[in-house]
């Protein structure tokens, strides 16, 4: 089963400034007739880097679900900064497991949620789907300062790039796609991007 991953809590800063587009695409600062479909587009165009490289780049808190307790549970959102909870279902009641048991794995890329050694999951979760929910907050930081500064002008080209070529998609595809940005922003991503791979599931405990 593909797991299931949900926001809850977005970021509350973009991922660049108004400001620094505006002075990147060398527009009047003072000019506020195009901040609404900027602001849209800074969203659109990060939402599409995240999705590509696998990487979230202000902190956002998100909410996943597992079928049952297995030894770890692999997040695949990066970079994994904390995790606000472990809950599962008891009886149709959903209880928050103590933090104190669990921890999370300090990787770059994509990263789990570990037993501490010598404790183990609870034994009587409710046979059900989605029985055990997990809230977590992952990305670079809580501001734009936080993210690479490589990263942070990759980002700004490919705004400039969607923002020139506005209405230039030809084949029926959607302009807002890392396939639609020329070879070399492609390029540049690429060095951020996590290699995905098939990880075998562990099985239920």
């Amino acid at each position: 089963m593909v797991d299931t991953y949900r926001v809850v809590t977005p970021p509350d800063e973009l991922a660049v400034s108004l400001a620094l587009v505006k002075e990147h695409l060398k527009l009047d600062l003072s000019d506020t007739s195009q901040d609404t479909y900027l602001t849209l587009l800074i969203r659109a165009v990060t939402s599409t880097i995240e999705k590509y490289t696998g990487r979230i780049l202000i902190n956002t808190e998100f909410k996943t679900y597992r079928e049952c307790f297995t030894d770890s549970f692999f997040i695949k959102r990066s970079k994994l900064q904390s995790v606000t909870f472990v809950k599962y279902y008891i009886d149709s009641v959903l209880t928050t497991i103590d933090s104190d048991i669990y921890y999370i794995s300090d990787e770059t890329d994509f990263a789990s949620v570990f037993l501490v050694e010598g404790e183990s999951w609870p034994s009587d979760v409710d046979n059900r789907a989605q029985s055990i929910v997990i809230q977590f907050i992952a990305g670079y930081g809580d501001t734009q300062a936080d993210i690479p500064y490589d990263l942070q002008i990759v980002l700004l080209d490919a705004i400039a790039y969607f923002y020139e070529n506005r209405g230039d998609c030809s084949d029926g595809g959607s302009l807002v796609d890392a396939a639609f940005l020329p070879k070399g922003i492609q390029q540049a991503l690429d060095f951020f991007k996590i290699m995905q791979f098939d990880k075998k599931p562990y099985g239920c405990l």
